[in-house]
């Protein structure tokens, strides 16, 4: 039985509305990739998710095309020709679909998600004026700040959005323990070099109302346990690395940077490093995507730190998937990583089974992305596992399954 996938998107658009052309571009770059930088965001691989465009309603049912995917992301963005399509007198068609999508959306219990951008506040009340639309909250463009920036907001709030319906999934079917929670960046810095790009950062999620930060100043209250707040913060949050040229030699970074390794947590890298040569270094960047801001557009981190978010859930929803509709038993003890895992990654995966109880019988998977371990690292990885982990836990990737359960 094939697997669903993780998430789709659904853009409603119509190409004669051309001032929503930066807006849906950039949508479709945050979700796709881009080799251009759309506005402010940044170009590079996208979620491997491509958005589908309409312009009309599609001939499939509502309930048919949504839940064709675990989870659906439905973005309508209403400019003056897609405004005249949804008034026409003559065929109701289209409003008649967004309606109905927007009943199965209400009742998906979170499954799915919609989010409608008209570009002027007239066009607001009158999409909110049509029948059975008119609880869904809607925002305008003007919302989202100068128009500059508004294709930007728009593409990070669909990745926002995208990372919500994935990361609430998996807090009620992961088998993992973990708490996945509501999206939040955690910013590991040298405060005797990095403080102005830590709070300017840090002021700027805090002024986009949706997004939420970890700041050890703000965070860290009396009588807490510090270090272990911090590891915790680490361990369950978005990690965005502000790698000065103090960074690599401080304590508390190298400890915050080998817990993201340990933990596998999703991270980005900020190479704000002014020296023009560098001493290597042994702390595990080799993983995290990298982005520079010489020109302060401190968007591009946002974007890039959001699409590994949703990178990091979608393959842990995958993997839950697998265990649904196959080729995973139901009953396995898993434990994923969205990235290729290091060794320091591993063991704690090893001990983290070893000390779950498990009955000795149960099979234990560690899945990781496509494609294998190359020959070397490979044999390390299983060398490891043959030491640390119990006898009947396998080291996969999707492609191999087949190979160990057919």
């Amino acid at each position: 039985m094939v697997a669903t996938a993780p998430l789709q998107v659904l853009l409603f658009r119509r190409t004669d509305d051309k001032d929503l052309t930066p807006v849906a571009d950039a949508i479709v770059s945050a979700f796709q990739g881009s080799t251009d930088p759309k506005g402010y965001l940044a170009a590079g691989a996208g979620v491997s998710v491509t958005p589908e465009l309409f312009e009309e309603a599609p001939i499939f049912p509502v309930g048919t095309k949504l839940d064709a995917a675990c989870h659906t992301l439905v973005i309508v963005l209403v400019g003056r020709a897609f405004h005249r399509a949804l008034h026409n007198a003559d065929d109701a068609t289209l409003r008649n679909w967004l309606s109905n999508c927007w009943a199965h959306v209400d009742q998906s219990a979170d499954r799915h998600r919609m989010l409608v951008f008209p570009v002027e506040e007239s066009m607001a009340r009158d999409f909110s004026g049509l029948s059975g639309l008119d609880s869904l909250q809607i925002w305008p463009l003007h919302k989202f700040d100068e128009y500059a920036l508004q294709s930007t907001m728009v593409a990070l709030l669909a990745l926002h959005e995208a990372h919500r319906l994935l990361a609430l999934s998996l807090e009620r079917r992961s088998s993992d323990g973990q708490s996945y929670g509501r999206l939040r960046f955690f910013i590991s810095h040298a405060k005797i070099d990095a403080l102005p790009l830590a709070r300017a950062l840090k002021d700027l999620i805090h002024r986009i109302p949706w997004l939420r930060s970890f700041y050890d100043a703000d965070d860290l209250l009396p009588g807490m346990n510090w270090k272990r707040e911090l590891e915790q913060g680490v361990a369950s949050s978005l990690i965005i690395v502000l790698r000065t040229d103090i960074y690599d030699t401080r304590y508390w970074c190298q400890q915050e940077i080998t817990w993201a390794d340990q933990y596998g947590t999703p991270a980005v890298l900020v190479d704000a490093r002014t020296a023009l040569n560098n001493e290597s270094s042994a702390l595990p960047f080799t993983r995290l995507p990298i982005a520079r801001v010489p020109d302060g557009n401190l968007m591009r981190i946002l974007s890039i730190a959001l699409r590994e978010g949703v990178k990091y859930l979608l393959f842990k929803r995958r993997a839950e998937e697998m265990k649904l509709n196959g080729p995973l038993p139901r009953n396995v003890a898993l434990r994923v990583f969205s990235y290729p895992p290091s060794m320091r990654a591993l063991l704690h995966a090893c001990r983290s089974l070893q000390s779950a109880n498990l009955p000795e019988a149960t099979q234990k998977v560690i899945l990781y992305p496509d494609p294998p371990l190359p020959e070397g690292e490979r044999e390390a990885a299983l060398a490891l596992l043959d030491r640390h982990a119990p006898k009947t836990t396998m080291l996969v990737t999707p492609q191999t399954l087949i190979a160990n359960f057919g």
